[in-house]
C-alpha cells in the first residue's frame, strides 16, 4: 500500500512538471502609419481627454476592435518603438496609425510609411 502511495505521488509529481508552459499571446496586424501635429488654435486634446504629446498615436477604429485596444493600450511599431494609445482616427480610416511629433516639420519630414506591424503588449 504504502509503495503504490509513493508510486502515484511520484507519477503525479512527473505530470505536473511535464505539463506544457502557457505561451504568450501576441496579436499583431500589418499597418500604414503617418505622423500629426496638432494646429495652431487647437487644444490638442486626445480623445481619451489627454493632451497630445511625443509617445502617443491614434488609431483606426477597426485596429482599435480587431486588436482589443483601448486608451493606454501600449502597442510597439517594428522599429519605431513602444506608444500609448490615447487617441481614435476618423471612422473613414482602415488599418491605419497616427503618430504624434511635437513639431509640425517632424511630422511632414515622416511622411507615410506602409506594411509596418502592430503589435499589442500585454
Amino acid at each position: 500500500m504504502r509503495k503504490m502511495a509513493i508510486a502515484i505521488i511520484c507519477l503525479s509529481t512527473v505530470g505536473v512538471l511535464s505539463l506544457p508552459r502557457p505561451t504568450l499571446c501576441v496579436t499583431m496586424s500589418i499597418v500604414t502609419v503617418t505622423a500629426y501635429h496638432h494646429c495652431p488654435g487647437s487644444r490638442g486634446i486626445t480623445a481619451s481627454g489627454k493632451r497630445v504629446k511625443t509617445g502617443i498615436i491614434a488609431v483606426s477604429r477597426d485596429l482599435e476592435r480587431n486588436l482589443n485596444l483601448d486608451f493606454g493600450s501600449r502597442v510597439l511599431l517594428h522599429g519605431m518603438g513602444v506608444f500609448e494609445v490615447q487617441d481614435r482616427m476618423a471612422p473613414r480610416w482602415q488599418k491605419k496609425v497616427d503618430i504624434y511629433m511635437d513639431t509640425q516639420q517632424k511630422a511632414r519630414r515622416f511622411g507615410l510609411r506602409r506594411y509596418v506591424v502592430l503589435v499589442k503588449l500585454a
